[in-house]
């Protein structure tokens, strides 16, 4: 079968690498020319693992990041409010890692397994049967004039996606959280690592909040001699807290989102270490915002009506934030979209005549773990920046609960989860084990 995959972040690759490698002819078009447009670092926990382990990725992918022993709750000025160690198995860790260095990684197994990658191809239409045809088909066009085609469409073009738009035009688009601010990255000198570059354990992921005034920073390693930093709040709610004095109302805030022109680091860099310095941030960060060799602006989205409805049309289905827009708060998004990848490639597999239902059974094996994940991230973002006092309190103790137990959610539930388990369940419970 001929498959076209529109988005070349994670999910894309990883759906493009599991369908090639079960005999499918792949190729993957994505807008960017290198695939490698966001920075900033992420999160992958054992489910996410356990995917790529079955991808025969884990050693790269654990060379290439870093092994993260747990999460760090703290307060602005670095004072430790909890610690929780995250669990690892015999051969699976949670680890932190770079997106462009994931992306990368993936995206070359894909290449070298025979996927077809092309790159500045912008998708503007798809054309396919009208509902009810039983034909399969569908042609992608591009901002170029060309086309291709195919049996069957992956979308997976993250949270602006077009695919879904083509799809799905009258559905509500994802929304602004109203989280915004920067991330940057910092290559450490060739003397130095990274566990020598901060006084906080090296190999935990660290938070620091203000509630109060709706702000958080975060660290991680991402490699022996890389870290990732963040300096995010929500639009507005600093300069209109009691707490927050003229002096101290946000710069990230009282712009236009993103900003139209491009960073500049000689003269951003310093400007964000003295905004994190008048946030009340340890000095020790200060020296790794002045120091990054790339910062980028965040803005984060939700569907806050909910996961879409309905994932796929006739030849076309989505995966990852091309659907579901998870919020970053429970260190899921990166996992689900893995699992998402998965579940897809071996349900294609396992129903090989009939594609449209492989996508229907896809949908009811996932949908509601992610709408739980999602709304659960939601609930959580709510009460990590409230700005009350009741509401700030209620943020520290959530946040608390979320590191240790995954929130609303199992542990099983947001780890242990088993992609392949589910592929078999939802089989059997539709008489087609």
């Amino acid at each position: 079968m001929r498959v076209l995959v529109v988005g070349g972040g994670i999910s894309g690759p990883a759906v493009a690498l599991a369908l090639r490698r079960a005999g499918h002819d792949v190729e993957l078009f994505d807008r960017v020319l290198d695939l490698l447009d966001t920075p900033p670092g992420l999160f992958i926990g054992l489910n996410g693992m356990r995917v790529l382990k079955r991808l025969d990725l884990l050693d790269q992918v654990v060379r290439a990041g870093s092994v993260c022993d747990g999460s760090d709750l703290r307060t602005i000025a670095g004072h430790l409010v909890t610690r929780v160690r995250h669990s690892h198995r015999a051969d699976l860790f949670s680890i932190t890692i770079l997106r462009t260095t994931l992306s990368r990684i993936i995206t070359n197994a894909a290449i070298s397994a025979g996927v077809r990658v092309h790159t500045d191809k912008r998708l503007v239409a798809i054309s396919q049967p009208p509902d009810g045809s039983p034909a399969l088909g569908v042609v992608a066009r591009f901002h170029d004039g060309s086309d291709a085609t195919a049996d069957i469409l992956v979308g997976a073009d993250g949270v602006h996606s077009t695919v879904r738009q083509c799809l799905f035009p009258s559905h509500r688009p994802p929304q602004p959280f109203g989280m915004v601010g920067y991330a940057g990255t910092v290559d450490l000198p060739a003397h130095s690592s990274a566990a020598t570059a901060h006084p906080w354990p090296a190999r935990n992921y660290h938070f620091f909040t203000d509630n109060a005034n709706a702000r958080s920073a975060m660290l991680m390693r991402v490699a022996d001699s890389q870290l990732s930093w963040r300096l995010v709040e929500l639009r507005g709610t600093a300069s209109a807290t009691a707490a927050a004095s003229a002096a101290a109302a946000s710069e990230i805030s009282t712009a236009d989102w993103p900003p139209a022109r491009r960073l500049d680091l000689s003269k951003d860099r310093d400007r964000l270490a003295d905004m994190a310095d008048r946030w009340g941030l340890p000095r020790a960060f200060l020296p790794l915002v002045e120091s990054a060799n790339e910062i980028v602006p965040l803005a984060f989205y939700h569907m806050d009506a909910g996961p879409l409805p309905r994932w796929a049309r006739q030849n076309c289905v989505l995966v990852g934030a091309a659907k579901h827009a998870i919020l970053p708060f429970l260190g899921q998004a990166t996992g689900v979209a893995l699992e998402d990848a998965e579940v897809l490639a071996a349900l294609i597999a396992r129903v090989p005549d009939d594609p449209r239902n492989a996508f229907r059974l896809y949908q009811r094996a996932r949908f509601r773990r992610v709408r739980r994940i999602a709304d659960a991230a939601r609930v959580q973002g709510r009460w990590q920046y409230a700005t009350s006092a009741v509401g700030s309190l209620w943020g520290q103790v959530a946040l608390k609960f979320v590191l240790a137990t995954g929130g609303a959610l199992s542990s099983h539930e947001v780890v242990a989860y088993d992609g392949l388990e589910a592929v078999n369940d939802v089989l059997h419970r539709n008489g087609l084990a």
